[in-house]
């Protein structure tokens, strides 16, 4: 736990702490061996393990922590709300099967029917019949059974009810995860469809928005991020220090002209690059432009072409350079 902001593993006070917390009383209960009431009651009364029921609050706990530390949030929620809708259905399923037991299976056509039936007598079939009945009440997809009695048309009036709530609680969360992930694509790449109404609006050549979609189709094809700062600005300077020297330094370390620096310096270097994606075909810059920038290719490969642009006179890998006459102001 945490101690005005500083982690504490001392076993001792771990221990005073969560014996002290409402959590070991709520574990404790959960953890009696209720089972044992198995050899009083029989093996047909799950209900003696309903303490277990207590844990709930752990599992929060555990998904909360499994949420922020994996990769994959959106894949862990949506797995989340399928295993809520699953465990619902199952608890709903166990109801309806106890409200037959109740009325009397096979007294009309609502309640399951007589398990002295050979088709409805086995086990499985009857909880896959149950299961199927009360995920036809949660989805609405299908017509269900008419009731009859009055304790039937409350069993469904409450059911249908949670099935609103369940189909909107699905909607919202389903939502929610589309609407993360359409965030989180604005975030890691530009919005294509800005430029676009941008270039019709502005009557430009078909040619140069072909270049232009190319280039997007590119940056998403190889799943190139080009706004690293506005993706890391949240994070303290060290931490982004971190990342950059983790993801740029090896890059930077090829570089003939840096290799005999420091590494403090190349920490220093690193917070000033930006990412530049140029698609196949593209030139990066031509004779007589006015250099500003200096250019290390970290992937892929980069022609030196004749003015006809044909004629290779060299051919870059990871790791060259150019342009350092620009920055240097070497003469």
């Amino acid at each position: 736990f945490l101690d005005q902001g500083v982690l504490i593993k001392d076993l001792t006070r771990l221990r005073k702490r969560y014996l002290c917390s409402k959590l070991f009383l709520w574990d404790l209960v959960s953890l009696l061996p209720t089972d044992f009431l198995y050899f009083a009651f029989g093996i047909e009364t799950p209900l003696v393990r309903i303490n277990r029921l207590f844990r709930i609050p752990r599992l929060n706990e555990a998904s909360d922590r499994m949420e922020t530390r994996t990769s994959y949030p959106n894949t862990l929620r949506i797995t989340k709300l399928m295993i809520y809708i699953f465990v619902l259905i199952h608890w709903n399923a166990c109801l309806y099967f106890a409200m037959s037991n109740y009325i009397g299976f096979g007294d009309d056509p609502w309640v399951y029917p007589n398990i002295t039936d050979p088709m409805f007598a086995s086990i499985r079939t009857q909880y896959l019949y149950c299961f199927w009945f009360s995920a036809l009440i949660f989805t609405t997809v299908g017509d269900t059974p008419v009731p009859v009695r009055e304790e039937e048309y409350l069993f469904m009036i409450v059911e249908l009810l949670i099935a609103v709530l369940v189909f909107a609680s699905v909607v919202g969360n389903v939502g929610n995860v589309i609407m993360s992930l359409r965030n989180r694509d604005n975030v890691f790449f530009p919005n294509h469809e800005l430029v676009k109404a941008y270039l019709r609006s502005h009557h430009v050549s078909k040619e140069l928005q072909q270049r232009i979609n190319n280039w997007y189709q590119h940056l998403y094809i190889n799943k190139k991020i080009m706004r690293e700062y506005e993706i890391l600005q949240q994070l303290p300077l060290h931490i982004r220090t971190e990342i950059a020297v983790s993801v740029h330094l090896p890059t930077l370390s090829k570089v003939t002209i840096f290799q005999s620096c420091e590494k403090s310096l190349l920490e220093e270097l690193v917070l000033k690059l930006t990412p530049q994606v140029f698609s196949p075909g593209e030139y990066v810059c031509k004779k007589g432009d006015v250099g500003h920038e200096m250019y290390i290719i970290k992937e892929g490969k980069l022609a030196v072409v004749a003015d006809d642009g044909v004629t290779e006179f060299a051919v870059l890998g990871a790791g060259n350079f150019f342009g350092e006459i620009s920055i240097l102001n070497i003469k």
